[in-house]
């Protein structure tokens, strides 16, 4: 099967012509998007692929398809262009939609879609991207500004994951919601950091939220252990979490105080730096 994308691109001049810079970086722009999700996906071995225009038209708006072509020794190169492609349309649309960082969408993919969206409140009317077996993109004016300041929220509050790991945290829930595509999740507040962890449920962990009264997980602030993979936006600083396994606390039972795991014997009756004096010399 033959990948390809047809973008649609009508300017605010006579006839919907575009102006020619506003054309070539428009469509410059969507292929950089691509290029950089596949970069992500691939690992930085995005260079599987070139893209081959096949079709040009001027019968308002202009119009450009492109074929993705698999390189000598990529037979899977038009595949990656295809998941990228798809990923990208994905992510185009969830930006106009709410302030979530879209997967693989690094910083540079992030500063070809504000440009993108930038040309359609400036020189362009609209522009639409069409694919086959994937979504139909459609910027016009409003969806153009709503998605600059949504980008604009992403870039200030979620920067991309460095890394991920699995991993548990634990905390008080703050929230249960879902969001603009239905993934349900919840936002924990981290124990350790006091952060808040927006954690998206699968699996058994959205089975084990089902199953607990809404008044205990919503107005009582249930605590909560969280295992899965946890992304990180810096070192030690989770950003986001997807769970797939959820353990509900006692509520009766409280964390240990100070008075629980101290020993105050463990010393023997000496002072810290006795004790380590002669745990140093071998006689404690």
């Amino acid at each position: 099967m033959t990948t390809t994308v047809q973008l649609s691109i009508a300017g605010r001049g006579e006839n919907d012509s575009p102006l020619l810079d506003d054309l070539l970086d428009q469509v410059r722009d969507y292929f950089e998007m691509i290029n950089g999700v596949a970069a992500s996906m691939a690992e930085g071995n995005a260079e599987q692929y070139d893209w081959r225009v096949v079709g040009l038209s001027k019968n308002s708006p202009a119009t450009i398809t492109v074929e993705a072509v698999a390189r000598s020794g990529f037979p899977d190169g038009a595949n990656l262009a295809a998941r990228a492609r798809e990923q990208t349309s994905y992510g185009l649309v969830r930006l106009q939609r709410e302030s979530v960082r879209p997967l693989h969408f690094t910083d540079n993919v992030l500063e070809a879609a504000d440009r993108f969206a930038r040309r359609v409140t400036r020189g362009l009317a609209e522009t639409s991207v069409v694919a086959q077996n994937s979504i139909e993109v459609v910027f016009r004016p409003a969806d153009a500004v709503a998605t600059i300041d949504h980008i604009a929220v992403v870039r200030a509050d979620d920067p991309v994951h460095p890394y991920k790991e699995l991993g548990s945290l634990e905390g008080l829930i703050q929230t249960v919601g879902a969001d603009a595509w239905g993934h349900p999740f919840i936002v924990v507040r981290n124990r350790l950091t006091n952060a808040d962890v927006k954690c998206f449920l699968a699996g058994e962990a959205l089975s084990a939220l089902e199953e607990e009264p809404v008044a205990n997980v919503v107005w009582k602030q249930r605590r909560v252990t969280a295992l899965g993979i946890l992304r990180y936006r810096s070192l030690g600083k989770i950003s986001q979490a997807d769970v797939t396994h959820l353990e509900f606390a006692d509520p009766a039972r409280k964390l240990p105080g100070p008075a629980d795991v101290i020993d105050r014997q463990f010393t023997g009756g000496l002072s810290s730096e006795e004790y380590l004096e002669r745990l140093h010399n071998g006689d404690a």
